[in-house]
């Protein structure tokens, strides 16, 4: 158990977790490109786990298992969104690729200060940032690149 940890009634636990921290796909969500939305809704789900964790107040070893999971599959997507901005010829590509380098900053800042010592309130603000910093991103920076990808799926006609 987390350190500082406080039990919380199940009931209550839940409700917080379906209003406050669970993350659903929707088709808000898509970018068009089915990989892609693939990979984000991987991302979703590992972000869920990891937050999960966090509720249930699960040892640090999990936690941190959690962390390295989304940082992975985070540094994989990112890799492999970079090389289709390429092969679309994305304008605004090493633009977007400082924004991933960034969170990829962010997410391994985030593991470096995960300790025993950390308590609820820590893990519930990490937590956050980790979700939040995700769906923003797929909410405001990869819909950029959807025009670029369409055009390259289907040229305009002149």
């Amino acid at each position: 158990m987390i350190k500082g940890s406080v039990a919380m009634d199940k009931e209550l636990g839940d409700q917080i977790w379906e209003k406050i921290w669970k993350v659903d796909w929707n088709d808000g969500m898509s970018v068009g490109i089915p990989e892609i939305d693939e990979d984000h809704k991987r991302f979703l789900s590992l972000v869920n786990e990891f937050n999960k964790a966090v509720t249930e107040s699960a040892g640090l070893d999990e936690i941190k298992s959690k962390l390295q999971l989304i940082i992975d599959d985070t540094e994989r997507h990112f890799s492999h969104e970079e090389i289709l901005f390429g092969e679309w010829h994305y304008p605004e590509a090493e633009v977007h690729a400082t924004k991933h380098a960034n969170i990829m900053k962010t997410l391994k800042g985030i593991m470096a200060t995960i300790s025993s010592d950390g308590h609820d309130t820590e893990w519930i603000a990490a937590g956050l940032k980790i979700k939040l910093i995700l769906v923003n991103h797929i909410l405001k920076e990869d819909m950029k690149y959807t025009d670029s990808h369409r055009k390259i799926k289907v040229p305009d006609a002149a």
